[in-house]
């Protein structure tokens, strides 16, 4: 019964260890990708965990870089989560990811991936884009690039801006629509 015992929880341990227990964990933890000597992002965290058999190094709290051919950043990208496939070398982000460009765009979403391949960032889940108070984009589906430039956002996509006075479009189309009845 003892052994029985015994090799029942030595199953257990081999089981966790292959699948949810880390290889590796590190503090304080910094790592850059970078092709061709230009860094493309630098993702820092105060927790990272490394799961060989699946080639995945994972982050809590992390704060990722991205950067331009010029070696500036573009902006900087915050999630509870980050998972980099040591592969495919994508990165995703989960849960309250928010990516804020220098230029002052701000994209909020539960989730995204970068595409190492084509050096683009996109997701599923509902997506809004700010820029302060003058715009407002949300839908469902995205694509684009990190810079926040050029977002594709895919379907049910609704826009709204402000303009000087503080009004947004659609109350200019209503006050538009009042003077050509006076």
């Amino acid at each position: 019964m003892a052994i029985a015992s015994c090799s029942d929880s030595q199953r257990a341990e081999r089981s966790l260890a292959g699948g949810d227990m880390a290889d590796q964990e590190f503090t304080d933890f910094v790592t850059i990708e970078s092709d061709s000597g230009l860094v493309q992002w630098r993702l820092e965290a105060p927790v990272a965990r490394v799961y060989n058999i699946r080639n995945l190094l994972v982050t809590d709290q992390p704060v990722i870089s991205f950067y331009d051919e010029k070696g500036i950043v573009t902006s900087v990208l915050t999630a509870e989560k980050a998972e980099y496939n040591k592969i495919s070398h994508n990165l995703t982000a989960l849960g309250n990811v928010v990516v804020t460009s220098t230029e002052g765009y701000v994209l909020e979403t539960e989730s995204l991936t970068w595409l190492d391949d084509i050096g683009q960032i996109h997701g599923e889940d509902f997506v809004k884009v700010t820029k302060g108070r003058d715009l407002t984009l949300t839908g469902f589906g995205f694509q684009g690039y990190p810079e926040l430039r050029n977002i594709d956002i895919k379907k049910s996509v609704k826009a709204y801006l402000r303009d000087e006075e503080g009004l947004v479009g659609e109350e200019l189309e209503s006050e538009t629509a009042k003077e050509a009845q006076e």
